[in-house]
């Protein structure tokens, strides 16, 4: 593979990001809700098919200079084609990591019967949480921001179909 160093130094800034996103996860139970997990789980299997292409670039790298010429000669650019496959694969699993982060109704508890409580403190600690990882908000944060909750911090029935 030509350029190699320069291939793998271009993709360590997405891997950092998205370990950040995952450790926010781990660290924010209220974050651990059943389709992040599922997602969660998608990037570990791609995070390993991409271990498993590393391990093999690795590999051809510790091998003599003559057989490294001849395998980038013969299937260097199927290589680079195949690795950045696989992070286009886990940039867009982490795409969809974030959009499920931030639309993750966190802190609200209840039923539309009988209503909801926002608890106002754990949004608010998830949502700065979230800032500083992703630089995004949670919706949820900012729907609330925006609703004129009762002294209970219930919200208002005309106030539900903004929860969605």
């Amino acid at each position: 593979m030509h350029g190699a160093p320069d291939c793998l130094d271009r993709y360590q800034d997405q891997l950092d990001t998205l370990l950040s996103a995952l450790q926010l996860v781990q660290n924010e139970p209220e974050l651990q809700t059943p389709p992040i997990e599922k997602q969660v789980q998608k990037i570990i299997t791609l995070g390993k098919e991409l271990q498993r292409q590393l391990d093999v670039f690795a590999a051809q790298m510790a091998r003599s200079k003559t057989k490294q010429y001849t395998h980038a000669f013969i299937s260097g650019d199927k290589d680079e084609r195949e690795l950045e496959n696989a992070f286009i694969q886990l940039d867009r699993a982490k795409a969809d990591l974030n959009a499920l982060i931030v639309t993750t109704h966190v802190g609200l508890s209840g039923s539309l019967r009988d209503g909801f409580t926002a608890a106002l403190a754990v949004v608010q600690r998830v949502d700065r949480n979230v800032q500083r990882v992703l630089g995004k908000r949670l919706s949820i944060a900012a729907y609330l921001e925006e609703q004129r909750l009762d002294g209970e911090g219930m919200l208002q029935y005309k106030d539900y179909a903004g929860l969605c």
